[in-house]
C-alpha cells in the first residue's frame, strides 16, 4: 500500500510540471505586450505590440511602409524581444547636390544634408551654407544647392547695419538679429519674402497716439441788396468772426515722426458770426443829383448824445452834420 501511495505521489508530481511547461510554451507563444518607439527620420511613433513578432510585422500593424531600399535597425527579419524599445527606419534616398556650376548625384539610407554634401566631394567655405538644414534627413529625388553667404542693409531702430548672413529668409534675418516687431511695427518686405545679396530691410517702429486740438472755424460771407446805396457800392452790416472747434486725432508716428492723421470726431466749442455785406442796388441819379451812400456816426467823447455825421454822397464828396 506504501508503494502504491509513493507511485501515485510521483505521477501528480510529473503531471504538475507537465501543465506548467505547457502553460510557459503557451504564455511565450503569445508574447510580452510592450511599447516600443518607431523613430522615421524626424518624427517618432509610439507602438503598442508584443514581443515574439518579427519586426517587418510590428511595422506593418503599425501602418508604416517600408520601401525596397531602406533599412531598418534591428533588421526587418529579426524578432522582437523584451530589449529592444526602438526600432530605426533608415530611408533610402537618391539626391543631387548643386553648388555652382557643377552638380552631383549621391545615394544615402538614412542620411542627412550634410552627410549628402560630404558624399558629393563638396566643401563648405566661411561664407557659404545650404539651402536646408544641414541636419535634416534626405527625401528621395530632393536638390541641395550650396549658396554663398549675402550681404544685406538692415535700417532699424535709427540705425543702419550692413548685415553677413546665411539665412534665406527676412522672418530668419530678423531672428539671426535679434529683433522683434511690435504689433503696429512695419517692415519694407514680407517676412517670408527670400533674401537677395544687396537687399534693403527697413523697419519702421509704429505707434499710434490720439491727440485733441482746438481749431479756427472760418466765418461765411453773405451779401444782402439794398437800396439804400447806390449799384456797385458795398458796407459792412455785420463784422465777421471766426469759432472755435475741439477735433480729436488718431496720428501715426514713425520712427518718433508724425508720418499722417486721421481726424475722428469733432465738436464746435464756439459758433462763428457771418460777416454781412450791404450791397447797393439804386440806380443813377439821371438828374445829376447826388445822392448819400453811408452816413457814419461819431460821437463826442463827453456826452454820447452828440456828435456829427460822416456823409459819403454817390459822387465821392464828403459832408459832416453836427447833431
Amino acid at each position: 500500500m506504501e508503494g502504491n501511495s509513493k507511485v501515485k505521489t510521483l505521477t501528480k508530481t510529473i503531471i504538475s510540471l507537465l501543465l506548467i511547461a505547457a502553460m510557459a510554451a503557451t504564455f511565450c507563444a503569445c508574447g510580452t505586450a510592450v511599447s516600443i518607439s518607431v523613430r522615421d527620420g524626424a518624427q517618432t511613433t509610439k507602438v503598442e505590440t508584443k514581443t515574439g513578432k518579427k519586426i517587418a510585422a510590428v511595422l506593418e500593424e503599425a501602418k508604416i511602409t517600408i520601401g525596397e531600399k531602406d533599412e531598418t535597425e534591428p533588421a526587418l527579419d529579426a524578432k522582437l524581444t523584451k530589449d529592444v524599445t526602438e526600432i530605426i527606419i533608415k530611408r533610402y534616398a537618391k539626391v543631387t547636390v548643386v553648388k555652382g556650376k557643377e552638380k552631383k548625384e549621391v545615394e544615402l539610407v538614412g542620411g542627412t544634408v550634410e552627410q549628402a554634401i560630404q558624399k558629393a566631394g563638396f566643401k563648405l567655405e566661411k561664407d557659404e551654407s545650404p539651402d536646408a538644414d544641414p541636419a535634416d534627413f534626405l527625401k528621395d529625388g530632393m536638390t541641395i544647392t550650396i549658396e554663398k553667404a549675402i550681404t544685406v542693409t538692415l535700417v532699424h531702430d535709427g540705425k543702419t547695419d550692413k548685415v553677413t548672413t546665411k539665412t534665406k529668409t527676412v522672418e530668419k534675418l530678423l531672428e539671426e538679429q535679434k529683433i522683434t516687431l511690435g504689433k503696429d511695427d512695419e517692415i519694407s518686405a514680407k517676412k517670408d519674402a527670400k533674401l537677395k545679396d544687396g537687399a534693403k530691410i527697413v523697419i519702421k517702429r509704429v505707434e499710434y497716439k490720439t491727440e485733441k486740438r482746438t481749431e479756427k472755424v472760418p466765418y461765411a460771407t453773405t451779401k444782402e441788396n439794398t437800396d439804400s446805396l447806390a449799384a456797385g457800392q458795398t458796407q459792412v452790416k455785420q463784422a465777421g468772426q471766426d469759432g472755435e472747434k475741439e477735433v480729436t486725432y488718431k496720428v501715426k508716428y514713425a520712427d518718433g515722426k508724425k508720418e499722417s492723421e486721421k481726424a475722428l470726431s469733432e465738436k464746435v466749442t464756439k459758433e462763428a458770426v457771418n460777416e454781412i455785406i450791404l450791397v447797393g442796388t439804386a440806380s443813377d441819379n439821371s438828374s445829376g443829383e447826388k445822392t448819400i451812400v453811408s452816413k457814419t456816426p461819431t460821437y463826442n467823447c463827453d456826452d454820447q448824445s452828440h456828435g456829427y455825421y460822416t456823409i459819403i454822397y454817390s459822387d465821392g464828396s464828403v459832408e459832416y452834420e453836427e447833431f
